[in-house]
């Protein structure tokens, strides 16, 4: 039996409807990540003309004698920042991210889904190169280097975050929970241990989950077919 007139006009109906929501995801995800792209700009503007009470309260805290099971979990997410360190995560993760996905095509849509959730991590280093430290950041005696975004926290939530999602995506579910768990402790380890202000690790998150909804959208983006839809037989 051929399709009819009316059946291919319902089938064409249902597609571009289909289309138009799917657009509009897209729409809303890369609106939601430019938003929190420009909110952390904004806030190391503001950082750079105003001093939060939060951000003295907590350089109090990272000043202040832990017990040492606390320091050791705070040194532990040092690590993960150490240049080294971080190259052999990168290798780690792709290499998982070819093999879980079967190599091809796929593995490669995923391995490419890394590349978008790092560059959160340069961006966060270009915003340290031309602002340098906040001025809080200038007065403290343990003061090392640029402070805002904290770089650890931005890498734990992009990258690290891009990788439990795609293994929760593969049906995982113990690996990416712990996965998370480590992101959410990353933000407080680093004001704890110290090395960053509560403002630097807002703004990291920020920057992360950004690059995180990017890296999120580009490895489920599927190429419009070009072409309108034919009529098919059946029967």
């Amino acid at each position: 039996m051929i399709v009819t007139s009316p059946d291919r006009r319902s089938i064409e109906a249902a597609q571009t409807t289909e289309t138009t929501d799917t657009r509009r995801h897209q729409a809303l995800y890369l609106s939601v990540s430019a938003t929190l792209l420009a909110l952390v700009f904004l806030e190391r503007w503001v950082l750079s003309v105003h001093t939060f009470s939060f951000d003295v309260w907590s350089a109090n805290v990272g000043m202040s004698h832990k017990a040492w099971p606390i320091w050791d979990i705070t040194r532990i997410y040092q690590q993960v920042g150490r240049p080294l360190v971080a190259i052999g995560e990168v290798l780690v993760m792709t290499a998982w991210l070819w093999r879980s996905s079967g190599g091809g095509a796929a593995g490669r849509r995923a391995v490419g889904g890394l590349v978008v959730a790092l560059v959160a991590s340069a961006i966060n280093k270009a915003i340290k190169i031309v602002w340098g430290a906040t001025p809080l950041w200038r007065t403290l005696p343990h003061h090392v280097g640029a402070n805002f975004p904290s770089g650890v926290v931005t890498f734990m939530v992009a990258s690290v975050g891009y990788v439990a999602l795609v293994g929760w995506r593969q049906g995982h579910r113990t690996v990416p929970r712990l996965l998370v768990l480590a992101i959410i402790g990353a933000g407080p380890a680093r004001v704890i241990g110290g090395q960053h202000l509560l403002s630097d690790v807002v703004g990291a998150y920020m920057l992360g989950i950004a690059f995180l909804i990017l890296a999120s959208r580009y490895l489920t983006w599927t190429p419009r077919a070009s072409g309108a839809p034919t009529a098919t037989a059946s029967g």
